[in-house]
């Protein structure tokens, strides 16, 4: 980890940390990107720029600061377990980029040039590129009461960038489309495949998580219970949309879970297998959503209940 910045930098940032989270996981495949933010130079060609140290772990190619090594090969190796992981699952290889960047680094992947609202994380599928925060004191992440719980998120967000990167390759390898045109379903699916990694193989530790999860979702109300259309965030202030955002993603993240306790890693095979691909671009919602139900049943009644505020973690006194 890079000692390089002050804890106190961006401790207690509370929802104006989160709302850098909107910009980073709406754009990390969930939103079409603008014309206006075609890329010219692709986000790997820029971190080769950087002239940054490298290393190789397994398939996965790693960049940083020589002060960073240690930390950068430790989400390397972890990377390259959760892909070794789904390679047995789903039977395919895939080199991989994780780019370990400290803020003086960080750069918005869709935005021409220059900075954007957001630094870290972020994934870029074209590339099979993350990209990760190199310090616990700096970036959207660094909300939680302690340095484990914010090493915790670093890393599950990391595997749901990874989860984005695989969605691609694993499911619709053939489709001209990088992500899914539904947001809702890209960001389940991103996380399920993060969720479905740490639960197989660091169980503690996805138990921790759900309860994070669960104390998130009971201290934050958003003002639209809508969890298949999330456009109405556009128009909310910076600070609500990010905290609103963060609490859908973390929503999803315990969907995520509930799903996979009952239909485990076979679910994302289902998903590739009966899943229409190739009409992929005519996909709503709700026809997802009707999909679901053919092989997973319970998708329509978990909708139903958040928008009606049903079934939702509460705090216990």
């Amino acid at each position: 980890m890079n000692e390089r910045y002050s804890p106190a930098t961006r401790r207690g940032m509370g929802t104006a940390a989160v709302s850098a989270i909107t910009f980073g996981l709406m754009f990390a495949g969930a939103v079409p990107i603008p014309a206006a933010h075609a890329q010219r130079v692709s986000p790997l060609a820029r971190v080769e720029a950087l002239d940054l140290d490298t290393a190789t772990v397994g398939r996965v190619t790693v960049y940083f600061a020589a002060a960073d090594r240690a930390y950068a090969e430790q989400l390397a190796a972890l990377s390259e377990e959760a892909a070794a992981y789904f390679e047995s699952e789903l039977g395919t290889a895939f080199q991989l980029y994780l780019a370990v960047l400290s803020p003086e680094e960080w750069f918005d992947p869709w935005a021409d040039d220059g900075f954007g609202l957001y630094g870290n994380p972020w994934g870029w599928v074209q590339d099979l590129l993350m990209g990760i925060p190199a310090s616990l004191d700096e970036g959207a992440l660094i909300v939680g009461p302690d340095d484990d719980a914010n090493l915790r998120r670093v890393r599950f967000v990391m595997l749901h960038e990874l989860g984005h990167l695989a969605n691609k390759r694993y499911l619709h390898p053939e489709g001209s489309r990088p992500y899914s045109p539904v947001k809702w379903f890209e960001e389940f699916l991103a996380t399920y495949f993060a969720y479905a990694f740490v639960r197989s193989s660091y169980p503690e530790w996805a138990e921790t998580s759900r309860r994070e999860w669960s104390a998130f979702i009971a201290g934050y109300t958003p003002p639209v219970l809508s969890p298949l259309d999330w456009s109405f965030m556009r128009d909310l202030p910076p600070e609500e949309a990010g905290q609103t955002f963060a609490w859908y993603q973390v929503l999803l993240n315990l969907r995520a879970a509930a799903v996979y306790e009952e239909h485990g890693f076979d679910f994302l095979r289902q998903v590739r297998d009966r899943l229409a691909w190739d009409e992929a671009g005519g996909w709503t919602a709700k026809s997802v959503l009707s999909a679901l139900e053919e092989f997973a049943p319970g998708f329509e009644a978990w909708a139903e209940a958040v928008a009606n505020g049903d079934d939702l973690p509460s705090h216990r006194d």
